[in-house]
């Protein structure tokens, strides 16, 4: 027969120990559950005003013509939105940035009232929530590729198209998604925004509450089909305009805010992002990886900014190295040491702004290396998409001098 010791008696002071570390796991634990939820709630809140930003730009047009209401139920809903946006930015933590945000706001707040023209309300609404966006890091693009429109076929039918009708065609105009004019304002992130009930009231928990966010994505891709042109663009217009055929310029851009050509392109390729990825070049790729992860990093969440660096490094740097290499030998050596030192900073968990600083090193010499193997020939959007590129990467820098002033304060 088995024999079984008995445990020793737990002395008090054991006891006691046991209990104090039980409750100091238990409030480290449950401190950062607090710290995720206050950090997932203030996305919700920031995403939240740049969908109402982005309805306000697409709306306004119609709801007010040549300096006269056209639609009065539509402009009082208009200039609900947009100060229910300015509402909502004063919920957020201040961040460098705020105060000037702020202020873009009250100006357009004030464009509305004054009846501006179409065109100045669009840009300015546009603008600050492209801005909102970028101060409070929200992930705007999937971390993956984006899925193709086929994977949201069935649950379009089964939860949409009673409302908006099949391939969009609603009988109501409202409910129509089917107007190019009207859903080239928009953005694959607006459509996914519009998805997420915490975002937008548009749909209630029982519509889309359960979606996942690839679930999300697909629909957007689905939405996005129902206006895009029949044709594909030319495969050259991929290399004159390589921002608009990859992450994240496909799921950010508005195609409205661009030219003719490039307008008509976008409309197509991110209805068809299967087919568009082949069109992409591999530093390019990385290039959008990478303006992603950071913005995963300064979101606070470093393992999936690893995980988003690791899929720039495999899908996209490591497949046009050799090319580089056999171009400029001492740029593919500086990127190797660059993407090494990026990796090793975030698992050791160095300064928050020295990451950021290294991701910016990278980065630009990751659109370096692009330009050197596939030049743009100076294309007027390649220049557009770079200014837009180049704000975001200053209001980066913006944040990076305040995360410096505060440690060294």
């Amino acid at each position: 027969m088995l024999q079984t010791r008995p445990l020793p008696p737990c002395s008090p002071q054991i006891a006691s120990w046991l209990c104090s570390l039980y409750l100091l796991l238990w409030a480290g634990l449950n401190a950062a559950q607090t710290s995720d939820s206050a950090d997932r709630e203030q996305q919700d809140i920031a995403a939240r005003a740049v969908s109402l930003l982005s309805f306000v730009a697409v709306d306004y047009p119609e709801a007010v013509q040549e300096g006269a209401v056209a639609d009065r139920s539509l402009y009082r809903q208009t200039r609900d939105n947009a100060e229910f946006a300015s509402g909502l930015v004063e919920q957020l933590p201040d961040r460098p940035g705020r105060t000037q945000l702020l202020g873009s706001l009250q100006s357009l707040n004030s464009a509305i009232a004054d009846k501006a023209s179409a065109e100045a309300v669009r840009r300015q609404a546009n603008a600050a929530a492209d801005r909102l966006a970028a101060l409070y890091q929200l992930p705007r693009s999937p971390a993956e590729s984006l899925p193709p429109a086929s994977e949201a076929r069935a649950l379009y039918q089964d939860r949409c198209q009673h409302c908006h009708g099949i391939d969009g065609a609603a009988d109501q105009p409202e409910r129509a998604l089917n107007d190019p004019v009207r859903m080239a304002n928009l953005s694959l992130y607006d459509f996914y925004n519009v998805l997420e009930p915490t975002r937008n009231d548009a749909h209630d928990q029982a519509v889309d509450g359960d979606l996942s966010s690839r679930q999300r994505w697909a629909l957007a891709v689905k939405v996005a089909s129902f206006s895009a042109p029949q044709l594909a663009p030319a495969p050259k217009l991929a290399k004159r305009y390589p921002a608009l055929v990859g992450l994240p310029g496909i799921a950010v851009l508005r195609p409205a805010t661009l030219p003719q050509e490039a307008r008509e392109s976008l409309m197509w390729w991110r209805a068809h992002p299967v087919e568009t990825r082949a069109l992409q070049h591999p530093l390019a790729r990385a290039a959008g990886l990478l303006y992603l992860a950071q913005s995963t990093y300064r979101s606070g969440d470093a393992a999936s900014a690893y995980h988003q660096i690791m899929l720039a490094l495999r899908t996209g740097y490591q497949p046009a190295r050799a090319q580089l290499a056999a171009r400029n030998p001492a740029l593919a050596t500086q990127l190797d040491q660059q993407w090494q030192g990026l990796r090793d900073a975030i698992l050791q968990r160095a300064p928050s702004n020295e990451v950021i600083e290294k991701f910016q090193r990278l980065l630009g010499n990751v659109v370096k290396a692009r330009e050197l193997l596939q030049p743009t020939g100076g294309g007027a959007i390649y220049g557009w998409a770079a200014l837009l590129f180049l704000a975001a990467l200053a209001v980066g820098a913006l944040l990076w001098f305040g995360l410096r002033r505060r440690r060294t304060g």
